[in-house]
């Protein structure tokens, strides 16, 4: 028998704060569902298995967010469903950031190889672990969440604000927090390094895409010190209000904003105006190119 949980006493739900949320949410994870599907259909456009990994993990984040939303649960959630969400939610930050971390490790590393003076070989053991280590842990996490709220259904229900289901306890914060925030750590310093290594090698600059890439990873940085404040405020406190739900919910769209404005995209997406000319050159360089190619984040 299907046992649905009403919430609305002690979740105090804000009807125009989840409407928000979910809102935020939904564009930020069709707005990067629509960017990796037209990078895949798309022959013009090329990016980094990384940079899929990343789009991806982005995605899952969005839908564990909004998955009692996308059942017609919002409401009403059964104990399934409310378990299910709060599993996803505590797992999502892991894996968002995971998947960054291995996406800056990538650009790092294609960054290196272009201002060497010589090619520099990497290892595909290091690239398939930069593609499959993010997600392992991701569904290592989801699975042992899922499993304590099960064992602890007392402890499953909305959370504070009423925008998703969450654990009442504040071990799975701490456990997600203290992770995102060791991994957003070593991302701005991976990015600190990547924009010291650019200007000792302005030369790279020339190159138009480069340059765009160098104001897109500082704009990235921004975006990683707010998933590092949001990081703190799990470890830190444990509950937290409203505007910390819609500050979550701005990140997607911070991605799709920052990785959806490439003109490879708009020209796949406006079909029928005449390619932009560094959009080709730029097409020419990601065919020619190797491993010594800088991807664009």
């Amino acid at each position: 028998m299907t046992t649905n949980i009403n919430f609305a006493s002690d979740a105090h739900s804000n009807a125009q704060l989840v409407n928000a949320f979910i809102a935020l949410q939904l564009i930020g994870q069709f707005g990067l569902f629509v960017i990796v599907l037209t990078a895949v259909a798309s022959p013009n456009v090329k990016r980094n298995p990384t940079w899929y990994t990343f789009c991806v993990g982005w995605i899952l984040s969005c839908v564990s967010y909004t998955f009692v939303f996308l059942i017609g649960q919002q409401d009403a959630p059964t104990f399934g469903a409310c378990v299910t969400q709060a599993a996803g939610i505590y797992a999502a930050p892991v894996l968002t950031s995971l998947t960054t971390l291995s996406f800056a490790m990538d650009m790092l590393l294609d960054v290196r190889a272009a201002s060497a003076h010589s090619p520099l070989k990497r290892s595909r053991t290091i690239t398939i672990a930069l593609l499959v280590i993010p997600f392992f842990v991701w569904i290592v996490m989801f699975v042992g969440f899922l499993v304590f709220g099960v064992k602890n259904p007392s402890l499953v229900g909305k959370g504070p604000n009423g925008t998703y289901c969450d654990l009442n306890t504040f071990i799975p914060s701490k456990i997600t927090g203290l992770i995102s925030v060791l991994a957003t750590i070593v991302i701005l310093l991976i990015q600190g390094y990547i924009g010291v290594r650019l200007f000792k090698n302005r030369h790279l600059l020339q190159d138009r895409r480069l340059a765009a890439m160098a104001i897109r990873i500082m704009i990235f940085s921004l975006l990683g010190a707010l998933a590092l404040g949001i990081g703190f405020a799990y470890v830190l406190f444990s509950a937290q209000g409203p505007e910390f739900d819609i500050i979550t919910a701005l990140l997607p769209i911070g991605s799709v904003i920052i990785f959806g404005t490439h003109f490879d995209l708009f020209d796949v997406w406006l079909f029928w105006r005449q390619p932009r000319s560094s959009s080709s050159s730029q097409t020419h360089y990601f065919k020619s190119a190797s491993i010594t190619s800088v991807p664009t984040p």
